[in-house]
């Protein structure tokens, strides 16, 4: 079987995070590592269009497409799927990701896929091609984490995550070559190029009302190996080049002896490398030597997910830390490393009103932070707030077609939408226009490439 891996977002879309595909570059490893022939199209290489993937189905056979779909990129998934289907009919579609692990049947439903993957699909996608190139007939009841159809009916297979995550392959790099991708990071920042994103762990054990991480990885954190974190990173700095890693974990640090482990195995090695952690470290888990350990590794930027300044706000998504938290482990940060930390916001969460936001701006302010990102409440599938807002009826397009970071869903009860437009904007302009921050922001610049792409992801936010 010839196997396409398709992530359908471009370089052009909004917000789009402009890194080696690590998700698709897992399936990949897996696959041919059981005989499968793969190749990945990234949409987010320098030079892909959709007219470039539509000419490569049809000059080459493929026997499955498999789409990467996150929940903002569903309408272009479905444009991908529909395109995929009219040039060849007897393709095999199936979708993975986040988008399919939240909404598990909506997916099936409204996006017309043949299969559909919840969770982790480097086991299951294996034992499912197996069976269909040997032409088995269903059920496909023992395949884990898969959602299929026997007899018109929708079934949901039982999520089973990967225990032995050092059993899983190494991705393949060779498919997502850091260096085929333009110097445009995650969260638009870098230090040092070629850069690639790598992962330690999966599951998270927190309750946040928002997130949907554990849905999608489970409760339980999964560490790789020390020594396979540091074999995998040793790889890409000779063979590759790569002089960043961005650790996209959503509980790196909370992995204690795995984080002292990476960070003295880098330092014994002598590289001249940079880490970052785009997606954001616990605070609670940090501590000095935590902190000294990461600097001296090579870590110039951390990400917090601080979400809120509201004391309500917090206790309403189920955060488990305090304001005067917060601020003590920032001000660790601050005072003890030279690492640059960017500060995640939520506003416009359900139960928040105006004053709610407007704390959450002045305590932005107040934090000894070098960037902030305010996101405007996004409802994913598969998160207790987004199940509540269902129950109550505040949400009425169910197949999340009109989802992405600038299109606002939902709005508090008690504000209207200009009213959180202007608290976004008011937010950004606040924290941005103040001459620390700009400074700062001047001398992580490092060429005009990297202007125009922070100009244009600037203009996309306020569009």
């Amino acid at each position: 079987m010839k196997v396409l891996l398709i992530n359908p977002l471009t370089i052009e879309d909004s917000m789009v995070n402009i890194t080696p595909n690590l998700g698709l570059g897992y399936i990949a490893a897996s696959l041919r590592n059981n005989g499968f022939q793969v190749d990945i199209w990234d949409g987010v290489k320098k030079g892909m269009t959709r007219k470039k993937l539509e000419e490569r189905l049809k000059t080459l056979d493929y026997d499955v497409a498999g789409f990467q779909a996150y929940t903002r990129s569903v309408k272009e998934v479905r444009q991908g799927l529909e395109m995929v289907k009219s040039l060849n009919p007897k393709i095999l579609t199936i979708i993975g990701g986040p988008h399919p692990s939240g909404d598990p049947e909506g997916s099936l439903t409204h996006l017309k896929t043949d299969y559909a993957f919840r969770g982790e699909a480097e086991i299951g996608l294996v034992q499912l091609l197996k069976k269909l190139s040997a032409q088995e007939d269903k059920p496909f009841g023992d395949i884990p984490n898969l959602i299929w159809k026997n007899n018109g009916e929708i079934v949901c297979n039982p999520l089973q995550p990967i225990e032995d995550l050092d059993a899983v392959e190494m991705p393949s790099w060779d498919l997502i070559n850091p260096n085929d991708y333009p110097y445009a990071p995650i969260g638009a920042f870098s230090k040092k190029f070629p850069l690639t994103t790598i992962s330690t762990t999966r599951g998270c054990p927190y309750r946040c009302t928002f997130c949907a991480n554990n849905t999608i990885m489970g409760r339980k954190v999964r560490a790789r190996s020390t020594g396979l974190v540091l074999k995998e990173m040793e790889l890409l700095h000779d063979k590759y080049g790569v002089r960043e890693f961005q650790i996209i974990d959503d509980n790196f640090t909370s992995q204690r002896a795995m984080t002292l482990g990476v960070c003295r195995g880098i330092i014994d090695r002598g590289w001249d490398i940079s880490l970052s952690f785009p997606n954001g470290v616990r605070l609670s888990t940090l501590d000095e030597e935590i902190l000294h350990l990461l600097e001296k590794a090579g870590c110039y930027s951390l990400g917090v997910g601080i979400e809120s300044g509201s004391p309500r706000t917090l206790k309403n998504m189920r955060k488990v830390q305090s304001i005067e938290e917060i601020k003590e482990k920032v001000n660790l940060i601050h005072r003890v490393t030279k690492i640059r930390t960017t500060g995640f916001f939520i506003i416009g969460y359900p139960t928040e009103d105006k004053e709610d936001i407007l704390q959450t701006i002045r305590f932005s302010k107040e934090l000894p932070i070098n960037r902030a990102q305010f996101t405007i409440c996004l409802p994913v599938p598969g998160t207790e707030m987004t199940d509540q807002m269902i129950k109550e009826g505040k949400l009425t397009n169910l197949d999340f077609s009109d989802i992405s970071f600038q299109n606002i869903l939902y709005v508090p009860e008690n504000m209207t939408l200009k009213e959180l437009r202007q608290c976004r904007t008011k937010a950004y302009m606040e924290f941005y226009l103040r001459f620390r921050i700009i400074f700062g922001l001047l001398s992580e610049i490092h060429s005009l490439e990297h202007i125009k792409f922070i100009f244009r992801r600037v203009r996309k936010l306020f569009s």
